[in-house]
């Protein structure tokens, strides 16, 4: 029997309710075998949402160790009775976890380990939909969109920005649209511990119900690409130095200590707010570690024009990969946001980096800042400065 809406409102009443959660979250969530959430599946259009007891019944890191009890309901005179594997039958999902708590059976037989001991309680960066109301539309695309909104953070609102998933039509949209959650997800997955005023905030998601948001610190301003585009000749070099130049080399310094590689460096992913301060955002194509190869043949976009000879030839990714796409933020900041070698293909481009050429020192560019262009765009990543360097050469 599928789900209606009052009793998927009902279960989120439980603390223990984590909704649409992605399962690369639930095995950070359960750390102990007999650690346990209650969630949904993510159905295709058209089918029903099924209720998931998720139990860590093993410690060792295998596709087992965590096991997955779709719980479903039968019609009854008067109501429903729930059920988990085995046929006992009970008249709520309060009464079947108790029971299952209490004595210590496993709820998957075939596993004895699954046995529910402790409920892991949703997470402080986990939020309802009635904590978040929703405002102005700021920005739309063909599986998402963003708008602005204000923020129930126990008790204290704040104003933010609300990147909200559409869910797929049909099911030739299906896969595209999964795709988009699933890096929005990822996204939510790495900022979630990063405090710098130079990188965007993200307070949390909503996720026990859909649309499925993530909640981000609300940047007065727009993109550090269209307040260059739009002010072209009206931004003093000083501005351009110690406030754009040095608050993304800042904010991206901070990313590499944190064992981050941002990998989509620009203007246009770099926010700037009312009083002039830059935040790097945008960690959709993020990666956790000190290295990450790109799969050959994977389908994704790069922004060619943005990266590294080793990561265009390799598909190799290092903070010395980012290092290089900011030495062509700072071109773009001392371009007002000129497109990086206009006029040329992608296979131009390619060849033009890969034989060490670069792009011509922008008019009226500082020489100290075009030198730190070219220590930033070694062809030899070993060469080139790191963020903490580049940090101290701008200050």
């Amino acid at each position: 029997m599928a789900l209606d809406e009052q009793t998927l409102k009902d279960i989120e009443g439980e603390e223990f309710y984590h909704g649409f959660l992605p399962r690369e979250d639930i095995s950070e969530m359960l750390k102990e075998v007999g650690d346990f959430i209650l969630r949904l599946t993510q159905p295709k259009p058209g089918d029903p949402r099924e209720l998931v007891i998720s139990v860590r019944a093993s410690m060792e890191p295998s596709s087992i160790s965590i096991r997955h009890v779709i719980l479903t309901r039968k019609a009854k005179q008067g109501g429903f009775d729930w059920i988990a594997l085995e046929d006992e039958k009970y008249s709520s999902l309060k009464e079947l976890i108790k029971d299952y708590v209490g004595s210590r059976r496993p709820i998957n037989p075939e596993y004895k380990t699954s046995v529910l001991i402790r409920a892991v309680k949703r997470q402080s960066w986990e939020f309802l939909h009635d904590d978040v109301t929703l405002k102005d539309l700021l920005g739309e695309g063909q599986f998402g969109e963003v708008r602005s909104g204000v923020l129930n953070n126990r008790g204290k609102k704040i104003e933010v920005a609300i990147k909200i998933a559409k869910r797929a039509e049909d099911e030739k949209q299906m896969e595209k649209a999964k795709e988009k959650i699933k890096e929005m997800m990822h996204e939510a997955r790495l900022m979630r511990n990063f405090r710098h005023v130079n990188v965007v905030r993200m307070y949390g998601v909503a996720v026990c119900r859909e649309p499925l948001m993530i909640i981000l610190e609300k940047v007065n301003g727009g993109s550090l690409f269209d307040l260059l585009d739009r002010k072209k000749g009206q931004i003093s070099e000083e501005e351009k130095i110690e406030n754009m130049s040095l608050g993304a080399a800042k904010g991206l310094e901070y990313l590499h200590s944190q064992k981050c590689i941002h990998r989509d460096i620009a203007s246009r992913n770099v926010l700037y707010t009312d009083s002039k301060v830059a935040k790097i955002s945008d960690f959709g194509m993020s990666r956790m570690g000190t290295k990450y190869e790109m799969k050959r043949g994977t389908h994704k976009r790069i922004p060619l024009k943005w990266t590294a000879p080793e990561s265009m030839v390799a598909f190799q990714y290092t903070p010395k990969t980012d290092v290089f796409s900011y030495s062509i933020l700072l071109w773009e900041i001392f371009s007002d946001a000129a497109e990086p070698y206009v006029g040329l293909t992608c296979i131009e481009v390619k060849k033009m980096i890969s034989c060490g050429k670069r792009l011509k020192k922008p008019q009226g560019c500082p020489d100290d800042m075009f030198r730190l262009m070219n220590k930033c765009w070694e062809q030899n990543p070993e060469k080139r400065y790191s963020m903490s360097e580049v940090s101290a050469t701008v200050c």
